[in-house]
């Protein structure tokens, strides 16, 4: 996408997320939530780890998120009502009002980065993942998913005027992520689920154990 056309789309995302804080601080169907509770379980956290929730929203995943003890949880999103709906329920949790794209955390400084039920709408896909890239330690895991899968992102494609990309297939990810030394060590292309996670192995000479799938 050309730069021109990147920041009125941010732009229009922001205004329309503001409006639906209420929309989406809403109880899940329990189905969802075990999804949601699956997506979370494949990041594989840690107790002290450091959490980065990207487009966090209303903040469904933070509860799910804290269940592990991390030691920081940050969330980040365009949209400055979700940020502060996320603050009111949430103090402990460190907000930043901000596009992936341009986050100025600092280099290597996150073990873990979520980035549920948003990735269709970047802009600048490759822009973003640098900057996760860049952020991820060794050893970090990045996990993009949607718990209701392709098939309910494809019709919001046709039903809204949002900027939304369909899903990538995994020889997508694997082409985007690879060079920016991420491996794709799982990935789920079911009906109501979608979660790809992928590794920044500790060091380049270390392999990485695949999940099975």
């Amino acid at each position: 996408m050309r730069p021109e056309i990147k920041g009125p789309v941010a732009t229009h995302q922001r205004r329309h997320f503001n409006k639906l804080v209420d929309v989406f601080d809403t109880p899940q169907p329990p189905d969802v939530m075990e999804r949601l509770g699956e997506i979370v379980s494949a990041a594989e956290l840690r107790r002290g780890d450091v959490v980065l929730d990207v487009g966090t929203g209303a903040g469904v995943l933070i509860p799910l998120i804290k269940s592990y003890h991390p030691s920081i949880i940050l969330a980040c999103d365009l949209a400055e009502r979700m940020l502060q709906r996320v603050r009111e329920k949430y103090p402990e949790v460190l907000t930043r009002h901000a596009d992936i794209t341009a986050l100025t955390l600092d280099a290597a400084s996150v073990d873990v980065i979520f980035m549920n039920a948003m990735y269709g709408n970047i802009a600048d896909k490759p822009s973003a993942c640098r900057n996760i890239a860049r952020l991820l330690r060794p050893g970090g895991r990045l996990v993009v998913s949607h718990p209701e899968g392709r098939a309910f992102v494809d019709q919001l494609r046709v039903t809204t005027d949002l900027f939304i990309e369909s899903l990538p297939t995994r020889g997508e990810f694997q082409a985007l992520l690879k060079p920016l030394g991420l491996d794709v060590i799982t990935y789920r292309d079911e009906p109501q689920l979608y979660l790809m996670v992928a590794l920044r192995p500790r060091s380049t000479g270390q392999p990485y154990i695949a999940k099975r799938e």
